[in-house]
């Protein structure tokens, strides 16, 4: 398969959407001229596909134009989806045997822990951060005691939540991170969100998966994100934009940073630089 066209690879949170959860109608309008112009596009994040594929149905709903190429990368890369063939074209998933062992970790250091199965959240209990959690991400949940005895397959990531930030989390990770460095590692995808993932799944050996999928030269893509997680993505990609929301460690190890937000139209700086646009 050989494609000619930019692409943008682009996180969700924070970056491509507003607070409110939408986009504003000029990037509305730019995601139109780039499907137009005969780029592709792909929605990379650490939320599970379900909830992945909701946003790409928000998204297609504000366009007239289609995209002829289009793809998503979800559990932080340990899952790549095409969405024109409905399928997903790559997975990895983390050992189940750990699946046990990180739950009693978590307990002993209280912290919320949960997984998923390929369609739904698994979580030990209706939480607070269970509640502020599937707020946002709008999917089933299952509640069960041990987490493992919910999954029929081991599941591509585990999240690790507190809504007391970061920091709470960082006892946690380094633990986690000591111990099964051989298999996972673990990386924030926003304040009080610690990824467990597969030791191969990041966004950026993502992004390389795409890029010769479609046989496309590297200097044709571009990324935009904001967390710790998107670091990868925005180094593999030529055209690698922070957004200025960002946090600081990611905004410093990038080339290019947008001069808005998220909220204030940064991802419109990235769609008008793919299309030429000066203005």
């Amino acid at each position: 398969m050989s494609f000619s066209g930019k692409i943008l690879f682009t996180d969700i949170d924070g970056t491509l959407l507003q607070s409110d959860q939408t986009i504003s109608d000029e990037t509305a309008r730019l995601l139109d001229a780039l499907a137009t112009a005969g780029h592709s596009f792909v929605l990379a994040s650490g939320r599970p596909l379900g909830s992945i594929l909701k946003v790409y149905s928000y998204l297609t709903s504000r366009m007239t134009a289609s995209f002829s190429k289009a793809f998503i990368i979800a559990n932080n890369g340990a899952q790549i989806y095409d969405c024109l063939l409905d399928r997903t074209i790559y997975e990895t998933r983390l050992p189940i045997e750990l699946v046990d062992t990180l739950q009693d970790i978590a307990e002993e250091m209280r912290v919320h822990l949960q997984t998923y199965t390929d369609e739904k959240i698994v979580c030990t209990r209706d939480d607070d951060e269970t509640r502020s959690y599937t707020s946002r991400i709008i999917l089933p949940v299952i509640l069960s005691d041990r987490l493992a005895d919910a999954l029929d397959k081991p599941p591509y990531k585990m999240l690790a939540m507190s809504l007391k930030g970061s920091d709470y989390l960082m006892p946690f990770r380094r633990r986690v991170s000591d111990e099964f460095s051989d298999s996972i590692h673990c990386i924030f995808s926003g304040p009080g969100y610690l990824e467990i993932i597969p030791k191969e799944a990041d966004k950026g050996n993502a992004l390389r998966f795409v890029t010769e999928h479609l046989q496309l030269p590297i200097q044709n893509t571009y990324a935009a994100g904001d967390s710790e997680n998107d670091l990868s993505m925005l180094l593999a990609a030529h055209n690698g934009y922070a957004m200025i929301n960002a946090d600081e460690q990611v905004r410093s190890a990038c080339r290019l940073v947008t001069s808005r937000t998220n909220n204030e139209g940064g991802i419109d700086e990235i769609l008008k630089a793919m299309l030429d646009i000066t203005s």
